[in-house]
């Protein structure tokens, strides 16, 4: 159900809960828990991950983050062997289910809002 994320702290806490669901440990990774090692004011603006930009504001189909969760580029491809990084997370005993990843698109489509949309 789309709209469960409304906040930056929803959006932490929902990748924290996707990582738990799926059993991966991304304070094992070679990234961390960077959405919570940067502001929002960071995530929106130049926030990056191994010198990649997360996240496309308004535009998920753009957002590396997406990509990498559903493993639908060459540089996440989990079935390449040959593939930059692959799928995310990495070491998980599955991967994040499509309605979650739906969600996480659905509030960067949204812009990436901490709280209520601004007034008009």
């Amino acid at each position: 159900m789309a709209g469960k994320i409304t906040t930056y702290a929803d959006f932490q806490n929902f990748m924290d809960a996707c990582c738990t669901k799926v059993g991966a440990d991304p304070d094992l990774s070679g990234h961390g828990r960077w959405w919570r090692d940067m502001t929002h004011t960071t995530f929106v603006t130049d926030g990056t991950v191994k010198g990649q930009r997360v996240v496309v504001v308004g535009d998920p189909d753009n957002s590396i983050m997406i990509h990498a969760l559903r493993g639908d580029t060459p540089d996440f491809d989990a079935n390449d062997p040959h593939a930059r990084f692959g799928r995310m997370p990495l070491n998980a005993n599955s991967f994040f289910a499509d309605a979650d990843i739906d969600e996480i698109a659905d509030w960067i489509q949204r812009g990436c809002l901490d709280g209520a949309a601004p007034s008009v």
